[in-house]
């Protein structure tokens, strides 16, 4: 599967203030790491939402996180992500924490997302619908790619 990569610098606003990591910015992470993944698939998600309005990008509708060890201010951690599975109208990646040279993750989580549309009927309501072919063979590609800016 396609995976991308980012080193991300733990800074101290991300922190408590002892110096600790405060968790929930792994939440904000994990969704830069979906997000970068389907870029560097080569599919635009902002400029697909401006184009067709009736699509809503890949909303979450899980998530969840696993914590090994804290990370401290001025750590320096690698999140790996990629699609772990696709479902019918769903599809889950995986995300995957490492401090530095050390193999074993420091933390991991997965989100659940859909293919999302506001329903023709009634917009203000979502549906979920089949990601399209192109899209998940683009995110099935045996591929690295380091997003980091």
């Amino acid at each position: 599967m396609l995976t991308a990569t980012q080193r991300i610098r733990v800074e101290w606003a991300h922190c408590d203030p002892a110096g600790i990591i405060f968790n929930p910015h792994y939440y904000i992470w994990m969704d830069s790491g979906t997000h970068a993944l389907l870029q560097v698939a080569g599919f635009d998600l902002a400029g697909q939402t401006h184009s067709d309005n009736r699509f809503r990008g890949c909303p979450l509708v899980a998530s969840n996180m696993a914590f090994k060890r804290p990370l401290y201010f001025g750590d320096v951690t690698l999140c790996t992500s990629q699609v772990e599975r696709f479902g019918n109208t769903s599809f889950v990646v995986a995300h995957e924490f490492t401090e530095g040279d050390r193999a074993e993750p420091v933390a991991s989580g997965s989100e659940v997302r859909v293919w999302g549309y506001s329903d023709a009927d009634d917009p203000t309501k979502l549906v979920a619908r089949a990601m399209p072919d192109e899209v998940r063979a683009l995110l099935s590609v045996e591929k690295t790619v380091d997003v980091t800016v």
